[in-house]
């Protein structure tokens, strides 16, 4: 099997398993989220928890680890916190204080920063959390397949201007092994959560 086919392979048997969780164990993984993210014992990420300024999220779709609660979290220690819009093969991050007021539906159906928000540059990020459909231990990651987020932050890494990089999943998308390529950007650290299928 060719590394398409195993991608493609994965893609379907995650996006299968995350649609299947209802939106109540959905929303509590969110929270679990926050309470893991705010109760970590990694000294490299506390440090990079209490200087940080700017944060990126996403908003989540189909299954994903929302991230609603860890928005909270870092605002409540005086946070920016920004989403990332797409154009055409890019991406830029922007501020968003009040997620109903400021998001709109965007590229791929997915909510995303309204026009008239403030654009947060590569360099004013400190940390970013970066979905995935799955992850390996060591933070090589498969994403949808558009490369967004690996454009950017190759891009920024070649600025001297990536942010610390937090993979988030549930348990059941850690892999021993992803097809990997040149330009796939790997995650700093990743926060996993246990799915509540398999925690019965």
């Amino acid at each position: 099997m060719n590394a398409n086919a195993i991608k493609s392979q994965i893609r379907e048997s995650v996006r299968g398993r995350r649609e299947s969780l209802d939106q109540e164990q959905v929303i509590r993984a969110g929270r679990i989220l926050a309470e893991n993210l705010a109760s970590i014992d990694d000294d490299e990420l506390k440090i990079k928890i209490s200087g940080a300024h700017t944060v990126a999220v996403y908003s989540a779709v189909k299954g994903e680890l929302p991230c609603e609660a860890v928005a909270e979290f870092f605002r409540r220690n005086g946070c920016t916190i920004c989403y990332p819009r797409v154009k055409g093969d890019s991406m830029d991050f922007y501020e968003v204080s009040d997620y109903e007021s400021q998001m709109t539906r965007g590229s791929y159906d997915i909510p995303e920063p309204k026009q008239t928000c403030r654009k947060i540059y590569p360099g004013d990020i400190d940390i970013m959390l970066v979905p995935a459909v799955a992850y390996t231990e060591d933070g090589m990651r498969l994403g949808r397949g558009g490369g967004f987020y690996d454009r950017w932050l190759n891009s920024a890494a070649a600025a001297g201007k990536a942010p610390y990089t937090v993979g988030v999943c549930y348990d059941f998308q850690i892999y021993s092994a992803l097809p990997v390529e040149k330009h796939d950007y790997a995650v700093d650290m990743i926060l996993c959560v246990v799915s509540e299928e398999d925690d019965q």
